[in-house]
């Protein structure tokens, strides 16, 4: 592994970390009417905490590390909330992750390419289909299919999300919850639990991030944060003037995570996609 690669993996791990939990994104995003609205009220926040941890130098050495953990946390927490306000079923698991194929997005400079991701988001609507008899009767055929790969190991990833639905994932459960209510949660795991039948499938292997996209990644999120510099050196003359570039920063930087998170969950798997509609 690389050092870039290395830097990256950090970085995700960071993430992981101080993301928090998905669950609280949905629920915070679905009191909002709009995606715009979403971004609107979080890259607001971000700016305010931006420029709050410029305004006293003598506390930048607490400040600034507390205001990047922040920036890293926001980073995740928007993301999700959009894909809750798509109607994407958020997958954050030990094995797989929205927010990782968004990070490869945005180190791409916000552009689609389905071959640096893992996996396609799925739709809730999908993950319905999924689990009831039609769709339980079509996976074996679909997993079988002659798709690009990315495709293909969504629809694994898709069958293997319905097998934990049923079999108790109150993580999931809860998603489906706050997006389309609780008698939707419900009758999703009760048709689940009549049709849902386990598929010996070969193991489902997480795409690395490629060695361009981690490069990108590190000095994309390295950028971010060295624009820090140059606004505490502001502070020491002008102090609104470096609390109004990091609040500039900081929002500029949530806005571009997010234009990456639109982008990812635009392309969310739905039923016509499954059934060939």
């Amino acid at each position: 592994m690389g050092l870039e690669d290395t830097i990256a993996e950090a970085i995700i791990l960071a993430l992981d970390e101080l993301g928090g939990n998905p669950q609280n994104a949905v629920d915070s995003a679905m009191d909002c009417d709009s995606v715009g609205q979403w971004i609107t009220q979080e890259t607001t926040k971000l700016a305010i905490v931006g420029g709050a941890e410029m305004v006293i130098p003598g506390l930048h050495a607490f400040t600034i590390p507390t205001g990047i953990s922040y920036l890293l946390h926001k980073l995740g927490y928007i993301s999700w909330g959009i894909g809750a306000l798509k109607g994407a079923y958020i997958i954050e698991t030990e094995a797989h992750s929205d927010l990782r194929n968004i990070l490869a997005l945005w180190a791409n400079n916000t552009h689609f390419n389905a071959e640096i991701i893992e996996h396609l988001p799925i739709s809730i609507e999908a993950l319905e289909w999924a689990l009831s008899a039609d769709g339980q009767q079509a996976m074996p055929t679909l997993l079988k299919s002659q798709k690009d790969e990315t495709t293909l190991r969504t629809y694994h990833i898709l069958q293997d999300m319905a097998e934990i639905y049923v079999a108790g994932d109150e993580r999931g459960y809860m998603v489906v919850e706050s997006i389309a209510g609780a008698d939707k949660a419900q009758h999703m795991l009760d048709v689940g639990k009549k049709h849902v039948v386990p598929i010996d499938d070969e193991a489902i292997l997480t795409r690395p991030l490629g060695r361009k996209v981690s490069a990108r990644l590190a000095a994309k999120l390295a950028s971010r944060l060295g624009g820090r510099v140059p606004a505490r050196f502001l502070v020491g003359f002008i102090p609104v003037a470096g609390a109004i570039v990091n609040a500039f920063l900081n929002a500029q930087t949530l806005q571009s995570m997010a234009d990456a998170a639109e982008k990812y969950y635009d392309r969310r798997l739905r039923v016509a996609h499954l059934t060939g509609e």
